[in-house]
């Protein structure tokens, strides 16, 4: 493992990166906790929905959350109120999704065998397709389908450990984590490749895998490497949320 002192800042993915079958196990939630009475800023890059987002924010020792593969970013004022940045308009945000929604619809249609996420509903800007959250047996040729058809026309989408999430616009996972640094912590790229860390468990984390140098994933990773095109520069021992912990002490340990 490298040298990991000059880690500031610890940005995460969260479905089977934080959590292990959909739970966040006591020894995860401590592991954040104890990087938060470090100083280490923890900062949670999910394809989740705005919903869940503002309950992490609230809730979580976190100091911002970033949502929807990079659609917002949330953080607290100094009244604990949220301040929410998005990368497009309001407007644009509804009239994007409005025509995702229409091409997830013509999916559903051929595609019976998944359905839209239970979350869509508090969503503000991409659409969410369920092939492995409360459904089983989807191949992964049919995922790579429906993200065919996303992309024919002109969406971008990526697929998750339990989502396909698809969205217009250049924004990405990345793209807002280097916003987010710049604009709320004022620090510069190279600063950035020096003192941030990236772990996470899927495809939908390559971008942040082949932009950072500090990049993990959690062991359950393994089973994605041969269809990713850009990997984690360490692969941890433990799966989900006790592969996080593992990195959590690893990074407190260079200390």
């Amino acid at each position: 493992m490298p040298d990991l002192s000059s880690i500031r800042f610890l940005l995460t993915d969260v479905d089977d990166t934080l959590t292990t079958q959909g739970r966040l196990l006591p020894e995860t939630l401590q592991a954040i906790y104890s990087l938060y009475e470090a100083g280490i800023k923890v900062i949670p890059v999910t394809g989740g929905c705005a919903g869940w987002c503002d309950q992490m924010v609230r809730t979580w020792p976190v100091d911002a959350v970033i949502g929807e593969n990079g659609a917002f970013y949330f953080t607290l004022d100094e009244n604990k109120r949220i301040c929410q940045t998005s990368w497009h308009s309001e407007q644009e945000m509804k009239e994007k999704q409005k025509h995702l929604l229409e091409i997830a619809t013509s999916i559903l249609h051929t595609h019976p065998e998944v359905k839209l996420a239970r979350d869509q509903a508090f969503r503000l800007a991409d659409v969410a397709i369920d092939y492995n959250q409360d459904i089983t047996g989807v191949s992964a040729r049919q995922v790579q389908s429906i993200i065919d058809i996303f992309q024919q026309h002109g969406a971008n989408a990526r697929a998750s450990s339990i989502h396909i999430n698809a969205w217009f616009g250049n924004y990405s996972k990345r793209a807002m984590s280097e916003r987010l640094l710049k604009q709320v912590y004022g620090i510069t790229e190279a600063e950035i490749l020096s003192c941030a860390a990236y772990v996470g468990d899927a495809p939908n984390d390559e971008p942040m895998f082949s932009w950072l140098k500090y990049t993990f994933g959690v062991s359950n990773i393994n089973r994605h490497l041969e269809d990713m095109s850009y990997h984690p520069a360490h692969i941890l021992s433990q799966e989900c949320g006790r592969g996080f912990a593992e990195l959590s002490g690893l990074i407190l340990q260079s200390r």
